[in-house]
This record gives structure tokens, sequence and C-alpha cells, in this order.
């Protein structure tokens, strides 16, 4: 049992990475929750439903995954040039979020005039061999061959954020700006350019989950929202503007979903979640990864 609810709080909470990773990265660097991530993930997995209808044959996961980023990144970007920027510019807090919601709003009617409130499952029959990956763990926890995929794929997405981050000249840059953007112009830094880079990889973290959601079964224009609560609940949990945290944090809150599933308390899974926020918040007001003010 012990194996079997670690694998699956593993798999439920690389699923929560992908939601919350973009959003703590937009958090660090601009220092405002945007309300309009869900929304953002569930373009993302449309934009993968049109990548992959694209030709007559068999749904392409290489056409869905380019539909994806090339949707989310897009109309991240546009987001950011008419609602967020002129916000940031007069750092209206206030404002910011309520644009935020505006936007999220704005996305999901528009999801559903375009596609309709009817769920979407274009990549259903898309199938992943994956017999290398059967490992006992694996096995205990009865995931099918996709949701392992899922896992792997983002196992192997963190380590490439982590490489970025820490390894690169763009990550020294996204760093300074998040840590002091006057500073950072004043050091020869093109702030402007850093912040759309920023907005972009965020875009590409919502399109790589709306690309899992869209793998594992049918989304609809409200898919997305949904994630959010939990998407912020595991930022809040690791640490405000902590990637590093965010990752624990998605995985804390997927294990424990887990358990309460494995217990019997399904129902219960989400107020569980909740109450290991309060309880690690109590002791951490920061976060697990957070520094204090």
């Amino acid at each position: 049992m012990i194996a079997s609810t670690l694998v699956d709080g593993a798999f439920q909470g690389a699923v929560l990475c992908l939601a919350s990773l973009g959003l703590s990265l937009v958090y660090a660097v601009f220092r405002f929750p945007n309300f309009s991530h869900g929304d953002l993930i569930t373009v993302g997995a449309y934009g993968a439903a049109v990548g992959a209808s694209v030709g007559d044959g068999a749904p392409s996961l290489a056409a869905a995954a380019a539909g994806a980023v090339l949707a989310a990144v897009a109309v991240t970007l546009l987001a950011d040039r008419l609602a967020f920027r002129p916000l940031l510019v007069r750092r209206d807090g206030a404002s910011i979020i309520i644009a935020a919601f505006a936007v999220g709003l704005i996305l999901r009617n528009l999801v559903v005039l375009l596609f309709g409130s009817d769920p979407t499952d274009p990549l259903g029959r898309l199938e992943i061999a994956t017999p290398v990956w059967n490992a006992p763990l694996f096995s205990a926890a009865r995931l099918t061959a996709m949701e392992r995929s899922v896992v792997l794929a983002t196992g192997a997405l963190i380590v490439l954020a982590h490489l970025l981050l820490r390894g690169t000249g763009l990550g020294r840059e996204l760093r300074a700006v998040a840590e002091n953007p006057e500073l950072a112009g004043v050091c020869g830094i093109v702030v402007p350019r850093v912040r759309r880079l920023a907005w972009a990889i965020a875009a590409g973290f919502c399109a790589m989950a709306g690309l899992a959601l869209i793998l594992l079964g049918p989304v609809r224009p409200e898919t997305g929202a949904e994630f959010l609560l939990p998407a912020l609940a595991a930022v809040i949990l690791g640490g405000l503007g902590s990637i590093g945290g965010t990752l624990a944090g998605a995985f804390l809150i997927g294990i424990a979903e887990a358990a309460a599933v494995h217990l019997g308390l399904a129902e219960w899974r989400q107020a569980i979640s909740f109450a290991l926020i309060i309880v690690v918040l109590c002791l951490r007001p920061a976060g697990l990864f957070g520094r204090a003010a």
C-alpha cells in the first residue's frame, strides 16, 4: 500500500508540478498571483487538440505539443501586452489581480465560443508504448503507459528547468530581475526582454500541463481552472517565489491526496491537503523553502 500510495502521489504531484511551475515563476518575477493561470492551461490543452487534428492520419504527439506551446505562448504574451504590462508599470496591485481574474474569464468564454462546452478528447487514440518502464514500483500502482509517460516527462522537464535557471545566462538574468529589477537594469540587463521571456517560459509550462491533461482524458473549458487552487496551494506550501519549494509542495499535496484515496477518504482529499498547508504554514509562515520578508 505504501508503494502504491507513493507512486500514485508522484503521478498526481507530477501533473500538479506542471500546473504550478509557471505560476511560481510569474510570482517570482512579477510579484503577483496570476489567477488566469488555470485558463492558460486550458488554452494549452485546446491548442494541443488543434495541433493533433492537423492532417488526416492518427494524432501526432509532436503536433499536439507544438500546438499547445504556440497557443499558450501567443495568448500569454497578448494578455501581458494588453492587460498586465500597463498595470505593472503603474504598480497597481489590486488592479492587476482583478485583471488576472478578468483575463481568465475571457479566455474560458472564448474557449466555449470556439470549441463548445462539451469535453474534447482528440488524443484518446494515441498510444505510447513503454515496455521498458514496467518496473514493479509502477506496476504496484497500476499506472497506465500514458500516466508513466507523464511522470517521466515531467521529471525531464524539471531537470531542464533547473538547468535553465541555474546554469545559463538567461537563468541568472531571470533571478536578477526577480530579486531587484531596477538594479538589474542598471547592470545592463534588458528587463523588458527578460520579463517577456519569463512569460513565455511560464506559458510553456502551461502548455505542457494542458498537453498532459488532454493525454490523460477528456478536457472541458473549466478543466484548467480546476487546477488553479491546488497549484496555488502548492506554491504557497513550498514558499512564494521558490521554484524548488513549488516542486516539493506539489509532490506533498499529491502524496497527501493519494493517501486519502487509499484510506477511503477520497471525498476529503482536498480538505486533507489544505489541512497540511495550514500545519506547515503555522510552523513555517514563509512556506517550506520561502524566505521571511
